[in-house]
């Protein structure tokens, strides 16, 4: 009798590499062939091209014609403007939903304190406790925005924010400690809304977004390979 073999769809491969290179699965300057993926679905070459295509419309991906394809690498620019513009767009959204706090929405954002308190002490290695830890990262901060009524903003972000995720992953991989900075980090930035402390909500907003990026330099020194020059 012959084996039956799942045959994947290019929406599910799609997501598949993605979600490879985005934890680092498919390390920056990762050489993809388009026959071994074709093999490993059980598909065509023609969708493969197109998931391919997707991947580099969205910088994930750099396909040199005659050379080959590969895992873009990091470009620290952008992230640097990615940065820049959430800075700019939390100081005004996070004041805004200080001034209309609203008690009904402190359950919710505990609950995301609790769950990221739990990532990080659960006995996982510490890349699934990253990686889980971020996802819930994403989630305290799209709920934010989602108080605030400005959830068209997280939309947009995702759209620009694939670099910006795998920087994330490289930085927070090694240890639980800059992981805990973090979740004190949104304790505060919750804590600075709710008491309408402007000021200090301010200063924290600027502290978090950039602390980890000011302090990457050792991490990058590790792998400079990963990253545009």
């Amino acid at each position: 009798m012959a084996t039956s073999r799942k045959v994947c769809s290019s929406q599910v491969i799609y997501q598949d590499i993605r979600e490879q290179i985005l934890h680092l699965e498919l390390p920056p300057g990762t050489a993809l062939s388009e026959i071994e993926t074709a093999e490993k679905y059980h598909i065509s070459r023609t969708p493969v091209r197109d998931v391919f295509k997707a991947l580099e419309a969205e910088g994930l991906l750099e396909i040199k014609p005659h050379i080959g394809t590969f895992v873009s690498l990091i470009d620290l620019d952008m992230i640097s403007d990615i940065l820049y513009m959430r800075e700019v767009v939390e100081q005004s959204l996070f004041k805004d939903l200080a001034a209309t706090h609203d008690k009904s929405h402190e359950y919710r954002i505990q609950l995301i304190l609790q769950e990221q308190k739990q990532i990080i002490e659960s006995d996982l290695p510490i890349e699934e406790i990253s990686r889980a830890f971020i996802i819930a990262d994403n989630r305290f901060h799209h709920t934010l925005y989602e108080l605030a009524g400005k959830q068209n903003i997280v939309t947009f972000f995702g759209m620009i924010n694939s670099q910006y995720e795998r920087f994330r992953t490289f930085i927070n991989q090694s240890e639980k400690g800059d992981l805990l900075r973090l979740y004190h980090d949104h304790v505060a930035i919750w804590d600075a809304i709710s008491r309408q402390d402007y000021e200090k909500l301010s200063d924290l907003i600027s502290h978090h977004i950039y602390d980890g990026f000011n302090a990457s330099a050792l991490e990058l020194h590790k792998h400079p390979e990963y990253f545009r020059t």
